[in-house]
């Protein structure tokens, strides 16, 4: 039979004043099949056919935002891990060089905690002198905090650095193990770690002891 001929006339006030209608709309899809299949009621088979339509698009679009869900967390790790591959084998190839290495990442590191902390104090930040020495080493302890804050961030940009100029370290150092007639290289490279350690230490001491 013509389900558009019999359908049309009654389509208003037959199907919109059905019961079974206003059930809600997270009602079982069989159950509608059955109820219209019992009743041989063709409004209904049409409601069931309409909630068949629904569920499958809403089936879909869950399944499409969960999808687009999993592909951006799954981005982001790989984001993640494939910043930490970078920077292990950054630092697996300057391990390569010995001490040479270490030393070249040690004194960037070196430069870079010495400049920022006197960018940061001087110029970012700046206090007036005489503060008082609980004031000043407060003071130093948050500036040194600003400063470890951005070597994390840069770590990656620096072990890089470290590794290009590691090359120019070794023949360095060679040449002041020979310069100097030290023993062996790791001898020179504890003699250069130590200064650049007190170098930085004497410039900490100085900056906090002049604005205290």
């Amino acid at each position: 039979m013509s389900l558009s001929v019999k359908l049309a006339p009654h389509f208003n006030s037959t199907l919109f004043s059905h019961p079974h209608f206003h059930q809600r709309k997270g009602g079982s899809l069989f159950e509608f099949c059955h109820l219209a299949k019992l009743n041989d009621n063709t409004h209904l088979r049409l409601i069931a056919y309409t909630r068949a339509c629904s569920s499958y698009s809403n089936d879909n679009t869950h399944e499409l935002s969960d999808a687009s869900n999993n592909e951006g967390s799954g981005e982001s790790e790989e984001s993640k891990k494939g910043n930490s591959l970078t920077n292990n084998e950054t630092l697996k190839k300057l391990r390569r060089y010995g001490v040479s290495g270490i030393l070249s990442y040690g004194l960037l590191n070196t430069a870079y905690y010495l400049t920022t902390f006197l960018v940061v104090w001087l110029y970012i930040a700046p206090a007036p002198g005489k503060m008082g020495y609980l004031a000043a080493a407060e003071r130093f302890l948050k500036v040194m905090a600003m400063v470890w804050a951005g070597s994390q961030v840069t770590k990656l940009v620096r072990a890089g650095g470290a590794l290009a100029l590691a090359p120019f370290v070794d023949r360095g150092l060679t040449w002041f193990t020979n310069k100097f007639k030290f023993q062996s290289q790791g001898k020179a490279f504890m003699t250069i770690v130590g200064f650049c350690c007190g170098l930085a230490l004497i410039v900490f001491l100085v900056i906090t002891l002049l604005w205290a």
